[in-house]
């Protein structure tokens, strides 16, 4: 009786996983860069899908507004501030 050989199934190629986009770390620069807009004293600086948004609001009700609205994470919010801390 003649031997068999074992065959090997074939290996599907190992999947190399997507590098993590890095988290950009905030450096505030001159206070007039800052806050171009007298009116809107609140900013707040976010994440989303990867770009960087700035935006600029006139109460902190209405920055709340915006975070609740767009479901913010902690992790997705860089800066939260106001111009005259």
């Amino acid at each position: 009786m003649p031997k068999q050989t074992v065959k090997k199934k074939p290996v599907a190629p190992k999947r190399t996983t997507k590098p993590k986009a890095k988290v950009s770390t905030y450096v505030p620069a001159d206070l007039e860069v800052e806050y171009p807009y007298d009116m809107f004293p609140w900013k707040l600086i976010y994440n989303e899908r990867g770009e960087k948004r700035s935006c600029y609001f006139q109460c902190e009700e209405h920055r709340k507004k915006h975070i609740v609205r767009y479901n913010l994470n902690k992790k997705d919010i860089i800066f939260m501030g106001y111009k005259y801390d």
